[in-house]
């Protein structure tokens, strides 16, 4: 009699929850690429049912510890699907925010590159007053697509785990080689390119030399777009006592506080007309980031609108 009582009780308080418990679970796992039946808010709820269910048991109930210790697993098992399930929603909206904004970025370049070509094909390539302006045209956003494919590329490198080669190179000599290759294109714009080295001799930093020059490219080019012409753009390097900090400072339009927070987000554009008409591909600030966070560094942002904006970092030494 004992033992039919004890398989009944065990049927009741212990196999029911535990198949509501694999029922949920499974459903989340067998859903979870359906797009049509994913509803993360109900299979959330219905995790939360499941926790509730089991904790009630565990109030009112008094178990022997085995079946105490099994609820207690059922309990941390439950627990563990809703973070997964938080995560999974959280990683599905990226993606497809993610997804949106690289076909968005993809089709207005080529869109562009597609409109030249056709006007030279309808007879402008004879006209050579204007044929060569819709060859610019057309270059010009072929290397606009170029930049965002090779940006998508070092984003997917560092999503599946990018390799870096690090070694001691001297950040004097590698900041003028930088900044020397960036001249051209401030001269082009009338700003003054200066640099502030406060370095004693042959000082050294850890890290991969061609990482951290595009660090260097993607914050350089970015104060020459953002500032007007005549003003100025000026690199300030710091010997601290284990590390370098380099400060890249201009005169330019600023950023707004409400957007300072997000500029290091994925294609986000303070000013999403007047970004495009300036070019890149909405990826270098994400890419200066992963490239830091790499080499236990991180990026500061100071700025006032219409006054300008500081970014600060620093290297190991």
């Amino acid at each position: 009699m004992l033992y039919i009582i004890t398989i009944l009780f065990i049927n009741k308080e212990v196999i029911r929850p535990v198949k509501v418990f694999n029922y949920f679970a499974s459903e989340t796992k067998s859903n979870e690429d359906n797009d049509e039946s994913n509803n993360f808010e109900i299979k959330l709820a219905e995790i939360k049912k499941v926790n509730d269910l089991i904790s009630d048991h565990l109030k009112k109930t008094k178990y022997n510890p085995d079946i105490r210790s099994l609820f207690d697993s059922l309990l941390m098992l439950s627990e563990r699907l809703s973070n997964e399930l938080n995560t999974a929603k959280i990683f599905k909206i990226n993606r497809n925010e993610f997804l949106g904004n690289v076909a968005h970025e993809l089709r207005t370049p080529i869109f562009a590159i597609q409109l030249s070509i056709e006007t030279l094909i309808d007879g402008a390539i004879n006209d050579e007053k204007v044929n060569l302006d819709f060859l610019n045209r057309a270059l010009r956003q072929a290397s606009r697509l170029k930049e965002l494919v090779d940006d998508l590329i070092t984003i997917s490198k560092f999503e599946t785990g990018l390799r870096m080669s690090k070694r001691y190179f001297d950040i004097s000599d590698f900041s003028k080689i930088v900044i020397n290759e960036l001249k051209s294109l401030a001269e082009n714009k009338k700003i003054n390119l200066l640099v502030e080295d406060n370095l004693n001799d042959e000082t050294q930093v850890f890290g991969d030399s061609e990482r951290i020059k595009q660090v260097f490219v993607n914050l350089i080019d970015n104060a020459i777009k953002y500032t007007p012409e005549n003003g100025t753009v000026k690199i300030v390097l710091t010997d601290n006592e284990k590390n370098v900090n380099i400060d890249i400072v201009d005169s330019g339009i600023g950023i707004p506080k409400k957007d300072i927070p997000r500029i290091f987000e994925r294609f986000y554009r303070v000013d999403k007309n007047r970004s495009r008409d300036k070019g890149g591909s909405g990826l270098g600030l994400s890419i200066v980031k992963h490239i830091l966070e790499v080499h236990n560094s991180s990026i500061k942002v100071e700025s006032d609108e219409n006054q300008g904006t500081k970014f600060s970092f620093n290297l190991q030494k």
